[in-house]
């Protein structure tokens, strides 16, 4: 009997120590969350600079900095179609000193592509924001036989599995994107992948490759100087900045519902309160004239949402492009 009060009493004063040890990290877990941010912040771009995305990131990541009173820097981790940036995200500290740019590529489809990636978007990382939605449009370089989309269908129906396009990288959303046309339309491209944006638009300009699917901002700097052409844009309306180029549904090609959506995410365990305060000083941020300069120039819109509506924006995407892209059975890896 008295070895068993014993054991008891051993077993109760270890829970009660443990207990008291838990109670008194409570006090320095709140004090880390109230005083955060207390040094800089490491904002993890996974693409290469000069890309839509990247300059979305720069901008929001220079107004967001004053507002949480801390230095942001700004880290282009890149390769694998995102997703080494965004493995080392999910794989860091849930501390609210590293985050990152996600787009729809790296959170809803990179998992069917790299089926050996050491995370899983909806798991291993959490939304703090999504913010602007970057629109997508087909180019040619300005000398290519093909001045008009009807005139680019028809020279692709002449020469089926040689038409090539460019993308940055295989299993990015432009990749899927042309993926996709080629299913609604029956066309055969080749796939040629680039490391960066701007070597996709160089060899458009120069005729090395024959088509691109872009996004607009990316692509700006060589429409207006004439050295690439929109052949269609792939948004509900026309461009206000590209008012000449007509729609994929006025095109007749239906269902083709492509776009850049750009997010700023966490690991999965971040606290709350550190999740709010970031997407209070992002959304701040995001209505800052400096942001607003950028959009304008790009064609992005405005698409902030946060908390719950945020995360539930992004399990719709990814319920919604997993049966569009698993019959494509592309293994990266």
């Amino acid at each position: 009997m008295k070895t068993q009060l014993s054991f008891r009493r051993k077993t109760y004063m270890l829970l009660l120590a443990g207990a008291t040890a838990y109670v008194a990290l409570f006090p320095l877990v709140a004090k880390s969350q109230l005083s955060y941010p207390d040094k800089p912040i490491k904002w993890v771009v996974p693409f290469p600079a000069g890309g839509g995305l990247d300059a979305i990131s720069r901008v929001v990541a220079q107004e967001t900095a004053p507002r949480l009173k801390q230095p942001i820097l700004v880290d282009n981790r890149t390769g694998a179609g995102g997703t080494i940036g965004t493995a080392f995200v999910a794989q860091s500290s849930p501390d609210g000193y590293t985050i990152m740019s996600i787009d729809n590529g790296s959170f809803t489809t990179a998992q069917h592509f790299y089926t050996l990636i050491p995370y899983s978007p909806p798991r291993d990382l959490r939304v703090v924001a999504t913010l602007v939605r970057l629109p997508v449009v087909l180019v040619t370089g300005v000398n290519h036989v093909a001045k008009t989309y009807a005139e680019f269908d028809a020279f692709a129906r002449s020469r089926p599995g040689k038409i090539n396009y460019g993308s940055v990288g295989a299993g990015n959303p432009l990749m899927v994107g042309m993926e996709l046309l080629q299913q609604r339309t029956n066309l055969k491209f080749q796939h040629v992948p680039y490391r960066a944006m701007t070597g996709v638009l160089t060899d458009l300009s120069t005729g090395e490759i024959d088509a691109a699917l872009v996004d607009f901002g990316s692509a700006r700097p060589f429409i207006d100087s004439g050295k690439i052409r929109i052949l269609a844009v792939a948004t509900e309306q026309r461009l206000p900045l590209a008012p000449n180029a007509p729609t994929f549904d006025e095109l007749g090609v239906k269902n083709l519902p492509i776009s850049l959506w750009h997010s700023v995410a966490v690991p999965a365990k971040t606290p709350d309160a550190i999740v709010e305060k970031l997407a209070q000083a992002i959304q701040e941020a995001m209505l800052s004239p400096a942001v607003k300069s950028q959009m304008d120039s790009s064609g992005a819109q405005m698409f902030f949402k946060s908390g719950k509506v945020a995360a539930d924006y992004w399990r719709d995407q990814v319920a919604f492009w997993e049966p569009i892209v698993k019959p494509m059975n592309i293994k990266l890896d």
